[in-house]
């Protein structure tokens, strides 16, 4: 006996109407009336049925703390970010605020800066979108009594702002909870969450049906690591920084914007394979995503790492991309790559048809998981991009886009035979879409998922 039946519905990527029996027996889907017993039944009237999305890419206490905080995402306008800033720092004793983005703004503005929002009486911090870069107010300098032009912080100054920006215990367990239950809501079943220590903590002291697997920053790695738990996946590494606070690894930029040269960086790598652990390298610039994939062809075999991002790439890096080596790329960045947009504008036109060339990839048989960065979390926000580029070495169909954000992450986890699939006995997770989503793919941006289903038990948003 089934514990669920499943009737009337599409199962994307397969045909036919045959009975699919899913974690062993637990679920199973019907396309027509059949005689099968089930403890409880499910009629979709016609809805789709996706594997369950896993995002391979994620910072879910940043994503809690958006809701938690204040989260300037969306913001049109530099003077809209001082009013919201300003109105929410009424009463309160500092404002730490997420997500401005100077490129999106219309018309497009330099960015934030001290000065915009010196005015505030309080301390103010304001990370930008991609969080490689923060505006702290004079207020907020005094604080941490550090000073930088124009309250600019960018990469490991970021760290001297810890004493005004680090949540305390509970605020990390509220925003992890929150963030979990967000991207339960857009039919996430599985994340890969960047981690510091004092996250991976207080994940022990939270429960949700999510499935979460830790990358450990490496500044962060202690003895047991990747033993304590079943689901701690290896360690994050950082190459370089992002395009849009010009920190990147690019050829013509600040040749520091390389955090290690290659035999720096395999050095490296090979202490933390001689811990059994994969590596996860943060590559966005052409020089970075170079280093990283030499480093990682000359040691194929090292378990499967994973090179972040992936933005910038040249024509012959592919040829170094090894079985063993997981493309872990975001479709959302590709919001940036039209023209006019901030791939244009920090790179030149040259890139703005070679970069994230997914197309390329996956006609090259690499192994590529999609994710989001939490920029914003949302499979559908990014497979949208994905579909409608207007770049041939970036547009893939949405049937390629779902398996990226489904088999693809479950093959970087190293779950592949139990999850990212709908398949007799594999993991029933799955999310159930109105009918309509497949008929206009401009409008599957902000498509949300009626139900969720993780390991066979149901959410409904």
């Amino acid at each position: 006996m089934f514990d669920l039946l499943i009737s009337n519905c599409t199962v994307f990527g397969r045909e036919g109407s045959d009975a699919i029996g899913i974690n062993e027996g637990r679920i199973a889907f019907i396309g027509i009336d059949r005689d099968l017993r089930a403890k409880k039944r499910i009629d979709l009237s016609g809805k789709i049925v996706f594997p369950g999305f896993i995002d391979s890419h994620a910072h879910l206490l940043s994503t809690g703390l958006e809701d938690i905080r204040l989260n300037l995402y969306h913001t049109k306008s530099k003077e809209e970010v001082v009013e919201r800033i300003a109105e929410y720092s009424k009463g309160k004793e500092k404002v730490i605020a997420y997500r401005w983005d100077e490129s999106m703004w219309k018309p497009q503005s330099s960015y934030l800066t001290s000065s915009d929002i010196n005015g505030i009486p309080v301390p103010v911090v304001a990370f930008r979108r991609d969080g490689h870069m923060a505006v702290a107010n004079q207020k907020a300098m005094d604080v941490i009594g550090t000073t930088r032009k124009e309250g600019i912080f960018k990469e490991d100054d970021i760290e001297l702002l810890e004493p005004l920006v680090k949540p305390n215990e509970a605020e990390i367990r509220d925003a992890l909870n929150t963030a979990a239950n967000r991207a339960i809501s857009l039919g996430i079943v599985a994340v890969r969450d960047m981690v510091d220590i004092s996250t991976y903590n207080e994940y022990k002291n939270i429960k949700t049906p999510l499935k979460i697997y830790k990358v450990l920053y490496s500044d962060s790695i202690f003895d047991k690591f990747g033993t304590s738990s079943q689901n701690d996946w290896g360690i994050k590494a950082f190459l370089d920084g992002s395009l849009g606070s010009r920190t990147a690894a690019h050829k013509g930029w600040d040749a520091s914007n390389l955090k290690m040269d290659e035999s720096k960086f395999e050095n490296f790598a090979k202490q933390i394979w001689m811990h059994n652990l994969p590596l996860a390298v943060h590559a966005i610039g052409e020089v970075a995503v170079e280093t990283a994939a030499k480093v990682f062809y000359r040691n194929a075999g090292r378990n499967r790492n994973s090179i972040e991002h992936f933005e910038l790439v040249d024509d012959d890096v592919l040829d170094y991309i090894t079985k063993t080596t997981i493309i872990s790329s975001q479709p959302n960045f590709l919001e940036w790559a039209g023209k006019g947009g901030m791939y244009e504008d920090r790179v030149g036109g040259e890139w703005l048809y070679k970069n994230n060339p997914f197309r390329w990839m996956i006609d090259r048989g690499i192994h590529l998981a999609f994710g989001s960065d939490s920029m914003p979390i949302g499979p559908m926000y990014g497979i949208y991009y994905a579909v409608n580029s207007e770049y041939q070495r970036q547009k893939i169909t949405l049937e390629e886009a779902v398996r990226c954000y489904s088999e693809g992450g479950s093959y970087l986890l190293g779950t592949e035979g139990y999850m990212g699939m709908l398949r007799v006995g594999y993991s029933a997770d799955m999310a159930v879409f109105d009918e309509k989503l497949l008929k206009d793919l401009r409008g599957i941006k902000a498509a949300k998922p009626e139900i969720t289903i993780i390991n066979g038990k149901i959410y409904t948003n």
